[in-house]
């Protein structure tokens, strides 16, 4: 293997694919990044069994040839060189890979890329294609809800639902629910209902930076692996088994209070406001009554506040409390100027989304507290 590439752009592409290494790994070779010659160039491909990421760079291919190195030191050493031509070479005989740039002249020693676990291939299955901007802001606004503990391994997981050319994520940790629908570029009125790792979909925004167009999505015939391609990335998965919960039994079907207020005053008051809720639980009350919204955070040993905003308020007024981070994550994400708040009593579950449209909705459930 010999070639010439640029460093900043190898620094890059290391630093994405090297978040598939795992810091908990028993096998030695599932700590070296995989680096093959192709018709494109240079891929770089790390897997840590569970997800894969791959990229391929720009590069002038003297030799094709493949080996694995050391993640960490590649990526660490690249990211230190000067902007000047990168030479890498590799003595087969000992499996040393030389890297020669500007002043430097390194050797690293590396493993045979065959013992490199084969990834999946997505020779067969199902397959659509999502305009990318569309799946990375799906992503970015149903991954606040998905849950973290262990225990239960399918809330850690994103719902994937296609039907046709529609989508819909979903993801829940059993306080909040996200879910977002989509529609596919093309399909082959596939119909399938998928859980797949909210850490992988964590992965596309980084792996797909600079990337335009479509994601090709390709689910394996056999049902067990998922596959996001977009232009020279690739992010892949394993499936969760399991049956995700009835989700759509907790998305409220009526309410009797309608709230509509302008997304970047609420964020910036909840935010503020929230500050006084920080050692009792993170609770923040909302009063609704007719033209305006009252917001309310207390703690003894600090000391509390109020704030009071303009409102559209439809229907009884109401007295509720909520986690004060659980709305802050629903109005981040939030792409409408105006949000509007829906709730059926005290001890409902509240729902959350932009006005006039049901493509994105937050359902959150209220926090018991004396008012």
């Amino acid at each position: 293997m010999k070639l010439t590439c640029q460093p900043h752009v190898l620094s890059q592409a290391l630093q994405i694919v090297s978040r598939a290494i795992s810091t908990r790994t028993t096998l030695p070779i599932l700590n070296n990044i995989l680096l093959e010659t192709t018709s494109e160039g240079l891929s770089l491909t790390a897997t840590n069994l569970e997800i894969g990421i791959r990229k391929v760079i720009p590069a002038e291919v003297a030799d094709e040839g493949s080996t694995t190195a050391p993640a960490r030191l590649l990526t660490d050493f690249v990211a230190t060189l000067p902007e000047a031509p990168l030479e890498m070479e590799l003595d087969t005989s000992n499996q040393t890979l030389s890297v020669r740039c500007g002043r430097f002249d390194t050797h690293i020693k590396c493993i045979e890329a065959d013992e490199f676990p084969p990834g999946p291939r997505p020779d067969e299955g199902d397959r659509l294609a999502i305009p990318l901007e569309s799946l990375l802001g799906a992503i970015e606004q149903t991954q606040i809800a998905a849950s973290t503990d262990e225990a239960r391994p399918v809330l850690t997981g994103e719902l994937l639902q296609i039907a046709g050319p529609r989508l819909i994520l979903v993801a829940t940790d059993g306080h909040r629910l996200a879910e977002r629908r989509l529609t596919a570029v093309t399909s082959e009125e596939l119909e399938a209902s998928l859980i797949v790792p909210a850490r992988a979909l964590g992965e596309l925004p980084r792996a797909f930076r600079g990337e335009s167009g479509d994601v090709e999505v390709l689910v394996s015939k056999a049902r067990n692996q998922i596959f996001f391609r977009a232009g020279t990335s690739e992010v892949t998965s394993r499936l969760i088994d399991g049956n995700y919960p009835n989700y759509a039994q907790v998305i409220p079907s009526k309410s009797s209070t309608s709230v509509r207020l302008a997304t970047g005053d609420l964020m910036q008051t909840v935010k503020a406001v929230s500050l006084f809720a920080r050692d009792s639980a993170n609770v923040i009350r909302i009063r609704a009554q007719q033209g305006s919204v009252m917001l309310s955070a207390t703690t003894n040993e600090v000391g509390d506040s109020r704030a009071e905003l303009g409102a559209e308020v439809d229907g009884s007024e109401i007295q509720i409390a909520f986690n004060a981070r659980y709305v802050l994550d629903a109005l981040s994400v939030m792409e409408a100027e105006q949000v509007e708040f829906k709730f059926d009593g005290p001890l409902s579950p509240g729902l959350i989304k932009p006005p006039g449209s049901d493509d994105y909705l937050y359902v959150i459930m209220p926090v018991r507290v004396a008012m």
